[in-house]
């Protein structure tokens, strides 16, 4: 076997770029009033680009009969972004870890025109570990230019992963969403964990829509038959994707009724079987419920470190995609403080969170436990069991976490009629409106006061998204607790 010398080779490649001795390829890149010369080597370019490759063996390229160099013009293309390009065909190598975020984008259409797969996936990976600012800063522009590409997928995902979990960043107070391209928009309608209440949605679509039509006035009521037509077709492509059999009977009262006419009208009639006939199967948008948190006290932020705890790993494990679905069975404030109707409601669920917010504080105090509640009378062993006490809800460092003790696995929650959610017999109870702590030994102190009364409380079905094969069952649960 012959010695290689790949070094040698490479170092020489290396030269050859620096000095673009004896080219044969002229490119102008960049637009009409900052265009720049770049030279090149076609041997170079078809070697290491099919792109290229076909280009130069076709008419598309035209050849200078003064130099007999190969002339290309590419003004979508800047010319820093096109020597980052021949950098790697020439070296191999690419440097983006000082560029911005903008720079990065465009390097990357760049290489999906010229069909560099390789660099695609690397340049998508460095922008999912490394730009999440600026995906929080141009929101738009990142989902636009990840839209329009195929190869794009993971700048997709990581995108509506982003937005989806903290909807803000596109669509809080300076509604950037308005500008957003249709395609775009039905990208994060689709998708199934953006962190929004869905008469919400409907609310955001139905301003994007006004919004794409300067002649429509914002308030419906001024709206005539023409006004409705027009909003119907601006809309006709995104209204399949809202999930109206999510939206509680008074919020589709109130946010959807009014716009009725752009509705189809099997989908209306469809609609408003739901509601009036108890578990009715939708036959129009049939999607699986949002996986958001549907809390009054939590959010998705509090719902992501809750997973982190439950899988036993550090604070942040989980900091966009939650693992878990939380299914709201009971809150105190809609269903009543009664221990029997907490029972009625939360026994036999397997794994539930509790979550309750004392009353004039921000302190959320609560625990959880992978073991079926019910009124059996008897305490319950689990070695997975935990309270907490979050001091200040926007802050999730000021936390104090208590896991059962490993010498009272089987005191990690008291089951009895009588009581409402009871954690280490005592430890942390729920009774009606109030909330008793006792430091027995059995979970560690976690600062939770004893006697305090709480403004609600909240319990969560926990479930394993992996586990969810029948979204009927979740749907059919999340109908039975809709607040009509």
């Amino acid at each position: 076997m012959g010695t290689k010398f790949l070094i040698d080779i490479a170092e020489d490649y290396k030269q050859l770029y620096d000095t673009r001795e004896n080219y044969d390829v002229i490119i102008y890149a960049g637009e009409e009033h900052n265009v720049e010369e770049i030279h090149a080597h076609s041997l170079v370019l078809r070697t290491r680009s099919a792109y290229f490759r076909g280009a130069l063996t076709s008419d598309w390229a035209m050849k200078d009969k003064d130099s007999g160099c190969f002339i290309f013009k590419k003004p979508n293309i800047s010319s820093p972004i096109f020597e980052l390009i021949l950098k790697f065909f020439y070296c191999g190598e690419v440097d983006i870890h000082d560029q911005e975020g903008k720079t990065i984008l465009d390097l990357l259409v760049a290489s999906d025109e010229f069909g560099l797969t390789k660099l695609i996936d690397y340049i998508q990976q460095y922008f999912v570990e490394n730009q999440k600012n600026f995906l929080q800063q141009n929101p738009i522009g990142t989902l636009h230019i990840a839209a329009r590409h195929e190869a794009f997928n993971e700048i997709v995902k990581f995108s509506l992963e982003t937005i989806c979990a903290n909807p803000d960043i596109l669509f809080g107070i300076n509604n950037k969403y308005l500008s957003l391209d249709e395609d775009a928009l039905i990208l994060i309608l689709k998708h199934d964990e953006l962190e929004m209440e869905e008469s919400e949605i409907w609310e955001r679509l139905i301003k994007w829509g006004i919004a794409q039509n300067t002649e429509l006035k914002n308030d419906v009521t001024e709206f005539n038959q023409d006004d409705f037509k027009l909003l119907e077709k601006t809309l006709q492509g995104c209204i399949q994707y809202i999930r109206f059999h999510e939206i509680s009977m008074p919020d589709f009262y109130h946010k959807v009724l009014p716009y009725m006419p752009i509705l189809p009208s099997n989908l209306f009639n469809d609609i408003l079987r739901c509601y009036m006939v108890p578990k009715s199967v939708p036959l129009y948008n049939v999607f699986p419920p949002r996986n958001t948190v549907k809390s009054i006290l939590i959010n998705i932020s509090h719902a992501l470190l809750f997973a982190s705890w439950i899988d036993q790993e550090n604070n942040d494990h989980y900091k966009n995609k939650l693992p878990y679905r939380f299914i709201l069975l009971f809150r105190g404030s809609r269903d009543g403080f009664q221990n029997n109707i907490f029972h009625q409601k939360c026994d036999q669920k397997g794994a539930t969170i509790v979550v309750a917010k004392i009353k004039s504080s921000d302190q959320l105090v609560g625990g959880y436990t992978p073991v079926d509640w019910d009124t059996s009378g008897q305490n319950k062993c689990s070695d997975d069991s935990f309270i907490f006490s979050l001091s200040d809800p926007t802050n999730l460092s000021k936390v104090k976490l208590g896991r059962i003790s490993s010498s009272y696995t089987s005191y990690a929650m008291c089951c009895n009629s009588s009581y409402g959610p009871n954690f280490g017999n005592g430890n942390l109870h729920i009774n009606g409106n109030c909330v008793n702590a006792n430091s027995n030994g059995y979970y560690p102190n976690v600062g939770i006061p004893n006697g305090s009364q709480i403004e609600d409380y909240e319990v969560f079905q926990v479930i394993e998204k992996e586990n969810l094969d029948d979204w009927n069952g979740a749907r059919e649960e999340f109908f039975s607790h809709l607040e009509l």
